[in-house]
């Protein structure tokens, strides 16, 4: 038996708008009231006075935007993309507790297919299906009426004047309050559906647009190695390795109760325990580990078109190799050597889909000893990325139980999602002590150091947020507490005259991501006028 829905109403298109407003308003942004209801607290009268004015003002706001967005040829299009868009910040907004701005949006827009496979799940269908779908059906069997392309237009321009009208009486009236709401508490606007996703969007458009043509900016012209390379003889090798999701208080190097790192633990490094990322999502984070701005004056399109510190490399003769298993280099890479390991046909590390991390190490250690240049490889894991954490390693990993397997995170115990995501860390132990491993059997005749250091770190459900990408200024610890640790071996320690003791008493030092372009620089021994001394973790630890 086959149901049909036949058309009953008949509408204009003004009053389909409205009607559609409300419905976002109201059965769409509950996340969003909750956390108005949670900042006011309203107890009287002028209070709720306020909130009605924030639900007018913003009706009036998608109101007006689906009105100049809607017309005879276009209102069934606008419809299905605001309404799929709606049911998917509605599903993320409510299961992850993320906001979604432009960062999100430039998440969203690199996200490879065997990532957004791991968010895919039978709530979000259901949420599609009954937010997105249904809606779109309802309205297709609605009779939307249209005047004359004259009736239209003037009837466009009076909603347009009165809406504007409205708005502006409505910000001059609470404008005190309202300045004071948007002011302490940025981050709501990010909740409103569906205005969240078309702002992010447009946003996000436009630092592609006003980035897309701008030359490279040269910083590497006076770039060259210090005299103390005359005194090195043989060949050096860093491995700078970018982990994925990684938070410092889940790793047993940092205090974590469980022993995460059991490998790492037997191993002489240089442990920094208190560094903090740049950004708490890899598509900010990872080109600013790389940028010389630092996290206070980083912008993304000066970032992008600016030489990095793997251009400093190239230009002293360094062989400079990106080895990738994640969602790519962001850019940086462009003038290194890509090497892209996501998916290695038939080797038995990549039978799932996806490629463990170890991948990263294939041939490598041949690569290195065959290339007759000192080395600068840098490899990006796949690490702890959520929120199906559970593929992150091969089965003999899961050493804590029991797991989640569930991409639908609130729907696991915090124990569970504890034990899975630490099974990841345990897993990225491994993998570094294997990297480590690899230098240690070169040939004596090699400096070989690795450093380690994530991108960001991940909410596990503290305060019901999950993931990663809140806005960095109401992120938790959880999402920017980082590790970061370095390895050298004896001959790079007496060939760079590096003071272990000195390199040891600063563990506890407060550092973040900007540290990392400068330190690099000076570790690495080039001399240049973008260099900062200050700025430089082993610039006090030199025996000059």
């Amino acid at each position: 038996m086959t149901i049909k829905i036949k058309q009953k109403f008949t509408l204009k298109i003004i009053h389909l708008n409205l009607a559609i407003s409300m419905l976002f308003l109201g059965l769409y942004n509950f996340k969003f009231w909750r956390e108005v209801n949670a900042v006011i607290k309203p107890s009287g009268l002028m209070d709720y006075l306020f909130v009605g004015s924030i639900f007018l003002l913003l009706l009036l706001l998608i109101n007006l935007i689906l009105n100049l967005l809607c017309s005879k040829y276009s209102y069934k299009i606008v419809y299905g993309v605001l309404f799929l868009s709606a049911a998917s910040s509605v599903y993320f907004i409510s299961q992850y507790g993320i906001y979604i701005d432009r960062d999100m949006v430039q998440n969203i827009v690199e996200t490879r297919p065997a990532e957004a496979k791991d968010l895919m799940s039978l709530g979000m269908l259901m949420y599609l299906l009954v937010l997105g779908v249904l809606p779109i059906v309802l309205i297709s069997k609605v009779a939307v009426q249209f005047g004359s392309f004259k009736q239209e237009l003037l009837s466009k321009i009076k909603l347009f004047v009165a809406s504007i009208v409205l708005i502006v009486v409505l910000l001059f009236v609470n404008y005190a309050s309202f300045a004071s709401f948007a002011r302490n508490n940025r981050q709501i606007s990010h909740l409103i559906v569906p205005t969240n996703s078309i702002f992010a969007t447009i946003s996000y458009i436009k630092q592609k647009f006003k980035s897309s043509n701008i030359p490279l900016k040269i910083i590497t012209l006076d770039a060259k190695l210090s005299p103390a390379w005359e005194k090195i003889n043989n060949k050096t090798v860093l491995i700078l390795v970018i982990g994925e999701t990684a938070r410092a208080d889940h790793f047993g190097l940092d205090g974590y109760e469980k022993n995460t790192t059991p490998n790492l633990s037997k191993r002489e490094l240089v442990n920094f325990t208190q560094t903090y990322s740049c950004g708490t999502s890899t598509a900010i984070s990872l080109p600013c580990i790389f940028s010389h701005l630092g996290r206070e004056d980083y912008s993304h399109k000066i970032a992008k078109n600016t030489e990095n510190i793997l251009d400093f490399f190239t230009k002293t003769d360094f062989f400079v190799q990106w080895r990738d298993n994640n969602t790519g280099c962001k850019g940086i890479c462009d003038r290194a050597t890509l090497v892209d390991l996501t998916d290695v046909p038939g080797d038995p590390l990549c039978e799932t889909g996806e490629c463990f991390d170890e991948i990263l190490l294939k041939d490598l250690q041949q690569q290195i000893i065959e290339n007759p240049k000192n080395q600068i490889i840098v490899l990006h894991q796949k690490g702890s990325h959520g929120p199906s954490y559970y593929l992150r390693y091969p089965e003999e990993f899961e050493q804590f139980k029991p797991v989640c397997r569930n991409n639908q995170l609130q729907k696991c115990s915090r124990s569970e999602l504890y034990n899975t995501y630490d099974n990841t860390i345990l897993y990225t132990d491994y993998f570094l002590d294997k990297s480590i491993e690899l230098l240690e059997n070169l040939p004596s005749d090699y400096n070989s150091s690795l450093i380690y250091i994530s991108d960001h770190g991940e909410s596990l459900g503290e305060n019901n947020l999950y993931l990663h990408g809140t806005p960095y200024f109401l992120a938790p610890d959880a999402q920017i507490h980082i590790p970061f640790f370095t390895w050298m071996s004896d001959s790079f320690v007496q060939e760079f005259a590096i003071n272990m003791a000195c390199l040891k008493s600063k563990e506890s030092s407060s550092l973040s991501h900007d540290n990392v372009f400068h330190s690099l620089l000076g570790l690495m021994r080039i001399k240049t006028s973008i260099y900062d001394s200050k700025l430089d973790i082993f610039n006090s630890c030199r025996v000059h």
